[in-house]
């Protein structure tokens, strides 16, 4: 089985990344007393191995990990694989586990040591996104070996019943040669119909893998402008692989969505959004006072599997639009941020929503006065597949540490965008997951029946709807304390969120930037009540 899986990933092709150029998941989390890192790299194909480092602060005396999915639970799941320690690295473990079937899954993180065991449950969607070319050496020497053992299995079977039938030393006689040109035909037609059986087998295995390869959801976003309000309509393709589970999206921190839109190529001006749910498939949301110009839509959702997916899209902004921001939801933000370099102009910088974006040395000023810095960043480029805590401290106007509230149950957001918008991620101050599919994959595996049988859809449906809206009705407060509570947190998930999440003026972020590029990170805090947005630009080589 390993040899063809082997073959399989030699023989498949194609790049590409499900989560907009972003595939690795990194989470900073706790199992049981143990504070650690981790960092899970999905293959592009299916079955293929997920490569996994594990950072910790405190000595283990064994650390285990295997794959677990939504769809069979903890009774479908493998033995647990031991990870292996890094030669010269105090607290770093590699390991590998095979991912065999595509869909919602989980890497299961199991410790154990003098100050007790732990578990830690990473989000992992496992899906095939690339189709690999054989390389044209390697398709040649099969195809030499193949003919080779093609003609070899002819002429055995063709002596085996004329020459190796002799007697040594025996003249070969017309009868016999007569049934050895019989017993080569009758080989090399069987072999034929083997080989074109095995060949009929790959093909159709081939095409059964091109159709079910992950194929990103469509979306159609549509502007409708009234009397200076816009009411963007963003609808889902109903003839997208998950239409029967756009009726199971479940609220992340809260929201049925999170959207941040960027107008380009500029990537200057910026909004994050939170459109609700008119039917299965279609979302509205109103636009707030953003320029005109075309603009790039990414759509984050998350389904009750665990599976998460960011749609992409497109729209147009013809005019400008009032400013209405707030009008459909309390916790929409936007921003428009100019070059780091600008003269501090006041006819530019004066505007409620623009700032400037951070350079070394000086940070970014807020709206309310306040300097957001990213600590530790220097003029250097950073390195791509390099993992790093992003740290941001904020200083209130007077000079004194701010205090940062709670901005959807966390600390902080951060939206990082490579400009050519090839590359894209969510973050949290726990990593790039999904709090939501993280604790649906817990619960899922905590059930001791094997294959998950899905609810009625509308009822589904009705229930979380339900739930949004009374989350609504709650106060900021009050609502933050539920989400913080444990309904949208990691397992071992404390109100300070894990030690990351500690609201006094730093917020941070672990991240590892997939490709090289140009980059603008947005982040997001909220003080006195009031979401500010800061907004950072930096070259990854």
């Amino acid at each position: 089985m390993k040899i063809i899986l082997t073959i399989l990933l030699v023989v498949l092709t194609q790049n590409g990344f499900a989560h907009v150029g972003s595939p690795e998941v990194v989470m900073e989390g706790t199992a049981g007393p143990y504070k650690l890192l981790v960092s899970v790299m999905p293959p592009d194909v299916i079955p293929g191995v997920a490569k996994v480092k594990v950072y910790l602060q405190s000595p283990v005396n064994k650390i285990t990990l295997r794959a677990v999915y939504f769809r069979s639970g903890d009774e479908g799941a493998p033995e647990p694989d031991p990870m292996t320690a890094v030669e010269g690295a105090t607290g770093q473990y590699t390991g590998e586990t095979w991912l065999m079937n595509g869909g919602s899954s989980s890497v299961q993180i199991n410790l154990s040591g003098r100050e007790g065991s732990g578990e830690l449950i990473v989000p992992v969607v496992a899906i095939s996104t690339a189709k690999k070319e054989m390389p044209a050496a390697t398709g040649w020497t099969l195809a030499g070996l193949g003919l080779l053992l093609f003609v070899l299995m002819v002429t055995i079977i063709g002596a085996s019943v004329s020459d190796a039938l002799a007697k040594s030393g025996e003249q070969i006689n017309a009868r016999r040669r007569r049934i050895r040109v019989v017993g080569f035909i009758v080989s090399a037609l069987l072999t034929s119909l083997v080989v074109y059986g095995g060949n009929a087998w790959w093909q159709s295995w081939a095409r059964n893998y091109q159709r079910y390869m992950f194929k990103p959801t469509q979306a159609k976003s549509t502007v409708v402008q009234q009397d200076g309000i816009a009411e963007l309509r963003f609808g889902l393709d109903t003839t997208s692989q998950r239409k029967t589970s756009f009726s199971f999206v479940v609220p992340d921190h809260g929201k049925m969505m999170h959207m941040f839109i960027m107008r380009i190529p500029a990537m200057d001006a910026f909004a994050h959004l939170h459109p609700e749910r008119t039917d299965s498939a279609n979302y509205r949301t109103i636009l707030p006072a953003l320029p005109p110009g075309k603009y790039l839509a990414f759509a984050d959702l998350v389904f009750q599997s665990g599976f998460t997916e960011t749609v992409k899209d497109t729209f147009e902004i013809t005019s400008q639009l009032t400013d209405t921001i707030h009008q459909l939801d309390r916790d929409d933000a936007y921003a428009f941020a100019l070059p780091a370099d600008v003269v501090d102009n006041p006819q530019l910088t004066n505007q409620e929503s623009t700032i400037i974006c951070g350079k070394p040395g000086t940070g970014a000023r807020l709206k309310d006065g306040s300097v957001m810095v990213w600590e530790d960043m220097t003029t250097a480029p950073l390195q791509s597949g390099k993992l790093y805590t992003m740290k941001f401290s904020v200083t209130a106007a007077d000079g004194k540490p701010a205090k940062l509230d709670p901005y959807l149950g966390m600390s902080g957001h951060a939206a990082v965008v490579r400009n050519d918008g090839n590359v894209y991620v969510h973050l949290h101050p726990v990593g790039t997951f999904s709090m939501a599919a993280e604790q649906n994959l817990s619960k899922r595996i905590a059930e001791p029946k094997g294959v998950y049988e899905y609810p009625n859809a509308k009822a589904f449906r009705d229930s979380i709807d339900r739930y949004v809206r009374y989350l609504s009705t709650l106060s900021d407060t009050a609502r933050d304390r539920m989400l913080m509570s444990g309904m949208d947190m990691p397992a071992g998930t404390t109100e300070n969120g894990m030690g990351t999440m500690q609201h006094d003026n730093v917020v941070s972020f672990p991240y590892a930037f997939p490709a090289a590029g140009q980059y603008r990170v947005w982040v997001q805090v909220k003080i006195n009540g009031r979401v500010l947005t800061g907004a950072f630009d930096k070259t990854v080589n």
